[in-house]
């Protein structure tokens, strides 16, 4: 396949990207992902997330299920918010998880004002979605907010690690 772009100088690059550009780097993007021995690191995935979901308006909360090596199963949309929020329920993404037989999930969601530093809220859905694994038996390896050219990795901050510590449903009997 091959794709010809008429570029004009002096118009930013993401300005001049076709729909079926885009699309076509996301699923290089994800085969090249899916393809990795695994999902090893925030930077893998941000690299995939960002072409997506860099010029989003409104919020979106993405989730990526995983089977037990860590490899992508499937990448779903599950919610979609305004330009500052959106509403996440954790019983429908442990609904679609179960569904999917999914051994491990990461979520991601965008912040159109370009800025990934996570509200309170970011915070407590995640600890939230966290401790839903947990009694599920299913692995949250981590959260990452996409901002402009940058991220935020629950992962990376230890929030992740701490959010399954102060979990409740973590412990066997």
């Amino acid at each position: 396949m091959k794709i010809v772009m008429n570029l004009k100088k002096g118009l930013p690059l993401r300005e001049q990207i076709t729909p079926e550009v885009k699309e076509l780097m996301e699923c290089y993007l994800l085969e090249n992902l899916k393809e990795k021995y695994a999902c090893r690191s925030s930077k893998e995935v941000f690299d995939y997330l960002y072409c997506s979901m860099r010029d989003l308006k409104k919020e979106v909360f993405k989730v990526i299920f995983l089977n037990s090596q860590n490899r992508i199963e499937s990448v779903e949309d599950l919610f979609e918010g305004s330009l500052n929020s959106s509403s996440v329920y954790p019983r429908e993404i442990i609904k679609v998880a179960l569904a999917k037989n999914a051994a491990a999930m990461i979520f991601a969601h965008n912040h159109p004002s370009g800025i990934p530093t996570p509200s309170d809220s970011d915070k407590s859905i995640t600890q939230n979605l966290v401790h839903a694994g947990q009694l599920m038996e299913i692995r949250v390896l981590d959260h990452i907010i996409v901002g402009d050219n940058k991220y935020f990795s629950f992962a990376d901050s230890g929030l992740i690690k701490e959010y399954e510590l102060s979990g409740k449903f973590g412990k066997k009997v």
